[in-house]
């Protein structure tokens, strides 16, 4: 009996040293992101609002954006007038950039052009293959989101038509959570 409680003890301390020792969370990398990445870090959280387009279009917007996949990207979960979208942010060789996957059945990406202490602008990449006038896509995005005033964030993007126009919008957005 002492043999079989000895050998028990034994075994489930080498059980519990090898689930430690094989623990996901202690084999992780640290993950290193850009400033620009660290900024949209901010704005983790659920959002609601309305979208003003060129052509008079009013629309519902609710958004979340979340940290994900130990630090390494931004999820943001778009819901336009009940369509559903996902952005997923993450840095390529230091530098913030995003794919879109759109309701209009493509997935621009975009990289970051220009920042300021708030603000992320994105231009289209084409390294996703889309053309203007051969696709319609999104192309263009703007995050406008002050730090001293948490609860608002402005939007502003632009999807390229089929025929080169252009339509813009504008989004105001709340902080919900």
């Amino acid at each position: 009996m002492k043999i079989i409680k000895i050998a028990l003890i034994v075994a489930l301390s080498q059980i519990t040293a090898i689930c430690q020792e094989g623990s996901l969370q202690a084999e992780l990398p640290e993950i290193k992101t850009s400033k620009a990445f660290k900024q949209l870090e901010k704005i983790a959280g659920k959002w609601a609002g309305t979208m003003k387009q060129s052509d008079g279009k009013v629309i519902t917007v609710e958004t979340e954006y979340k940290v994900i996949a130990n630090g390494s990207a931004i999820s943001q979960k778009l819901i336009e007038d009940g369509l559903e979208m996902l952005t997923i942010f993450n840095d390529k060789n230091g530098t913030l950039g995003a794919t879109h996957y759109c309701v209009l059945g493509n997935q621009p990406t975009l990289t970051l052009s220009g920042s300021t202490k708030t603000s992320l602008s994105f231009d289209f990449d084409p390294i996703c293959g889309l053309k203007a006038g051969k696709d319609r896509f999104f192309n263009k995005h703007k995050i406008t989101y002050d730090p001293k005033k948490p609860n608002i964030m402005i939007q502003t993007g632009t999807v390229i038509n089929l025929d080169k126009t252009v339509l813009t919008s504008r989004t105001e957005l709340k902080r919900v959570k």
